[in-house]
C-alpha cells in the first residue's frame, strides 16, 4: 500500500469512528435527534441548510409558513434552481420546499466510500416530512425526482394529496435480459470516476465551456439562460476557471433499479390526484405502451389522473415556465374530478 492510499484509508477509518458513517441519506440521523437549520435568510425564497451526520443538505423554501405544503425535487445532476422560474408563477398560498439531494447543488457529497442510490430519496422525503410535521402534502417534481415522488405516493398513499410529475412517468425500467450488462457498465464507470477523484481535482474550464457542456449534455434541453440559473448553485469558481459542484460519481448510473412489475403494484396503491405533464420533445424513457400501462395502473385507486402534453424539451418547466404554470395552477385549484387526459 502506498503512502497516499494508506493516508486515505486512515481518513476513512477516522471518519467512521467519529460519525458512524451512514451509507446514504436513508440511514442518516438528525443532529441531536432533530433536523437542525444551520442558516437561513429572510428573503423569499429562503436558502437553508440542514445538518446530517455526514454533512449538510441544502434547500430553498418558498411561500408563507402556513401555506399548503409541497415538496419539490429536482432531476439527476440538476439542483433546486431548476424551479426558480416556475415557482413564482404558481399560487401564492403554496409552501414549497425544494430539496437538493446529496452531491447536487449546495448539498454536501457523500463520503468517498458511500454510494449514491436514488431509492434513498424515499427515506429522505419521509425524514423531512416528519421534521416539518407535514401529515399531508403534495409534490411538484422533475425527472428522477418525479419518479421518487411517484414511488413515495404509492408507499405512503395516505400522506400525498397531489402528485405533479414533470416530463416522466416512472423510474426507467431495466430489461431483464440486459441487467447484467447494465450493472457491469455502471460498476466500471464508478471505478473510473473514483480513480479520477483520487487523482486530483477536475481541470477547470471557462464559463462558456460549462454552458456548452450542459447544453450538449442535455441535447439542447437547456439554453444559456437556464444554465445561468442552475449555475448559481451548480458551478463553483476556482483558480483557473470553474468546476461543477456535483459529485463526479453521479455521472454513473445508480446501481439500484426498480422492476416494472414492482412499480405497477405501487402505482395501484396511489390515491392522490395525479398530474403528469409530458413534453413532446422530451426523452422517451420507455415505449408509449409501457408508459400507458403505468398510467392505467394509477387509475385503479387515484382520485384523479390527468395526462397533459406540452410543447418543449425536458427542461421546459425551467426554460418556458409559462407553458407549465397555468396547468399546475388549475390542477391545484380544481376540485377532484374524473380521470381524463388532455393534449
Amino acid at each position: 500500500m502506498t503512502d497516499d492510499s494508506a493516508k486515505i484509508e486512515q481518513q476513512k477509518l477516522l471518519y467512521r469512528l467519529q460519525h458512524i458513517i451512514p451509507r446514504s441519506l436513508s440511514t442518516s440521523i438528525f443532529h441531536n435527534n432533530k433536523l437542525q437549520i444551520l442558516s437561513s435568510k429572510t428573503s423569499n425564497p429562503e436558502d437553508v441548510e440542514f445538518q446530517m451526520t455526514w454533512g449538510k443538505v441544502a434547500a430553498r423554501i418558498w411561500g408563507p409558513p402556513d401555506g399548503r405544503p409541497v415538496f419539490a425535487i429536482h432531476g439527476w445532476l440538476d439542483n433546486a434552481g431548476t424551479f426558480d422560474t416556475l415557482i413564482p408563477l404558481l399560487p401564492k398560498d403554496l409552501r414549497i420546499v425544494a430539496v437538493e439531494m446529496p452531491g447536487h447543488g449546495l448539498s454536501d457529497p457523500f463520503p468517498p466510500d458511500a454510494a449514491y442510490n436514488f431509492m434513498d430519496s424515499l427515506v429522505a422525503i419521509e425524514r423531512f416530512a416528519k421534521y416539518f410535521k407535514w401529515e399531508k402534502f403534495s409534490f411538484i417534481c422533475h425527472s428522477l425526482g418525479a419518479t421518487m415522488s411517484m414511488m413515495y405516493a404509492g408507499i405512503y398513499p395516505e400522506k400525498v394529496d397531489k402528485l405533479i410529475q414533470l416530463d416522466i412517468v416512472r423510474v426507467e425500467t431495466t430489461r431483464p435480459e440486459s441487467i447484467d450488462y447494465r450493472l457491469r457498465k455502471t460498476v466500471g464507470k464508478l471505478l473510473k470516476y473514483e480513480a479520477e477523484i483520487l487523482a486530483g481535482p477536475e481541470k477547470p474550464f471557462s464559463y462558456e465551456e460549462a454552458i456548452e457542456k450542459c447544453i450538449g449534455g442535455t441535447f439542447g434541453s437547456l439554453d444559456k439562460k437556464a444554465c445561468d440559473i442552475l449555475f448559481k448553485r451548480g458551478l463553483k469558481k476556482v483558480e483557473g476557471g470553474y468546476v461543477f459542484r456535483r459529485d463526479r460519481r453521479l455521472l454513473a448510473a445508480p446501481l439500484s433499479f426498480a422492476p416494472k412489475e414492482d412499480q405497477l403494484i405501487i402505482a395501484r396503491k396511489v390515491t392522490a390526484e395525479v398530474l403528469i405533464i409530458k413534453c413532446n420533445d422530451g426523452p422517451d424513457f420507455e415505449t408509449a405502451e409501457n408508459s400507458l400501462e403505468h398510467v392505467e395502473a394509477l387509475k385503479a385507486n387515484a382520485k384523479r389522473v390527468q395526462y397533459v402534453t406540452v410543447e418543449g424539451k425536458h427542461h421546459t418547466h425551467l426554460t418556458n415556465p409559462e407553458l407549465i404554470a397555468p396547468i399546475i395552477t388549475e390542477f391545484f385549484n380544481s376540485q377532484k374530478g374524473n380521470c381524463n387526459s388532455r393534449v
